[in-house]
């Protein structure tokens, strides 16, 4: 078992430990999120996170784990939220779609760092991260949503020429890459606001209507018979 640095030693000891190594795992992230994996060192995240260096090697054993930590402790688990049991979405994939959409920006809203990150390490090729997070990822249930779309396809409620299996990619896309470039935009168009509320309407308006059959569209625009006056 190991032993924490000694203070005799001049490096503080795991006074707080579960808080320490915690506070150590979000300063990683954030560091991670906005400088990349590569461009970050072991003393800058620890300078962060107010331990010393020596302590990231005593929680951690250095680098490699600490990326399998965030994986496994951070980023799994929000994987889990987004693809969780929904009740009531089952058998109607364009309520699944919005209900993936809503969970997405929950999890992307209580935890600001992901999009950056999940561009710069996961969905770049050369990624830190990917392979450690592509054992997280719940493939059955991709799979199952996939497989729902297409039968929504076939019963004529879903366009014809949209492809089942690029469904979830472009609700990541829509999602998270305005997240993740939200300051170029900004530079470029400095009144637009990119909120939650706004990219959640504008994303649910894209997919829900873009993706709703020809028929289904004209039946929902064709006006009702009016009553004349008497």
């Amino acid at each position: 078992m190991k032993r924490a640095p000694s203070p005799a030693s001049g490096k503080r000891g795991p006074s707080g430990d579960g808080d320490g190594r915690d506070r150590l795992l979000s300063a990683a992230i954030l560091a991670f999120a906005e400088r990349g994996i590569a461009n970050t060192t072991i003393a800058q995240i620890a300078a962060a996170a107010h331990v010393t260096a020596a302590m990231v090697h005593y929680w951690f054993d250095g680098r490699e784990r600490l990326l399998d930590a965030i994986v496994a402790e951070r980023m799994a688990p929000l994987f889990q939220q987004v693809w969780g049991p929904s009740v009531g979405e089952e058998g109607d994939p364009r309520r699944m779609v919005r209900g993936i959409v809503q969970r997405l920006f929950d999890v992307t809203a209580a935890n600001p760092w992901l999009p950056s990150l999940w561009l710069r390490e996961i969905i770049n090729e050369g990624g830190l991260l990917r392979e450690r997070a592509l054992r997280h990822i719940p493939v059955q249930r991709v799979a199952a949503f996939a497989q729902a779309i297409a039968r929504g396809m076939a019963r004529g409620e879903l366009q014809a020429d949209i492809e089942p299996h690029l469904v979830f990619t472009s609700v990541l896309a829509l999602v998270m890459l305005p997240q993740a470039s939200a300051k170029i935009w900004r530079r470029i168009n400095p009144s637009l606001a990119l909120d939650r509320a706004m990219l959640e309407r504008h994303v649910c308006a894209l997919l829900l209507h873009g993706i709703a059959s020809p028929e289904r569209k004209t039946k929902a625009a064709r006006p009702g018979k009016t009553r004349r006056p008497t």
